[in-house]
């Protein structure tokens, strides 16, 4: 476990239908209880953060086409959940990070007005890329969901920790 953080849940992940059944354990259980959050995701590259984004967004009620942001650096979508007898909309927002250039790019494209909105949840892929100040300018619970590769031959593991 990671100082300071508690771990959630260890999960190997052999194939997309692996990772599919993790995302829906991820959200039924812990992201669906939270009205705004934030994951960072962490891992290097191609190690299917944007494929595990795009099927949580589907668990929260996304249809739309769900798209890697990065070039645009951040793609926004709306999501209709069923909770119990009556529909939810919720907002949320997928960062790319990995394209900054400097730390500060985050306060000055002006990122702070999605971060910091309560109505919006978001996904973060490359955080390391900002500062501390602009992860902690992030408002709802949040969670480190770790990814890696080299567990075997087409292995990866997922790990989900709480801040």
């Amino acid at each position: 476990m990671v100082f300071g953080m508690k771990e959630l849940l260890v999960r190997p992940l052999a194939n997309h239908q692996a990772t599919d059944r993790v995302a829906q354990k991820i959200y039924d259980e812990f992201l669906s209880k939270d009205e705004n959050f934030v994951v960072f995701l962490e891992g290097g590259l191609g190690v299917g953060k944007t494929y595990l984004v795009r099927t949580l967004l589907g668990c929260a009620g996304v249809s739309e086409d769900v798209s890697s942001p990065t070039y645009a650096i951040v793609n926004e979508y709306e999501g209709k959940e069923r909770l119990k007898d009556r529909e939810v909309e919720r907002g949320f927002a997928h960062f790319d990070f990995y394209r900054l250039e400097e730390e500060n790019d985050f306060f000055a494209r002006g990122f702070t007005e999605i971060s910091d909105d309560v109505n919006v949840s978001c996904f973060v892929e490359w955080p390391e890329k900002i500062s501390e100040v602009a992860r902690k300018s992030f408002s709802g619970k949040m969670y480190v969901l770790k990814m890696e590769h080299g567990l075997g031959v087409g292995m990866r593991k997922v790990t989900l920790l709480e801040v």
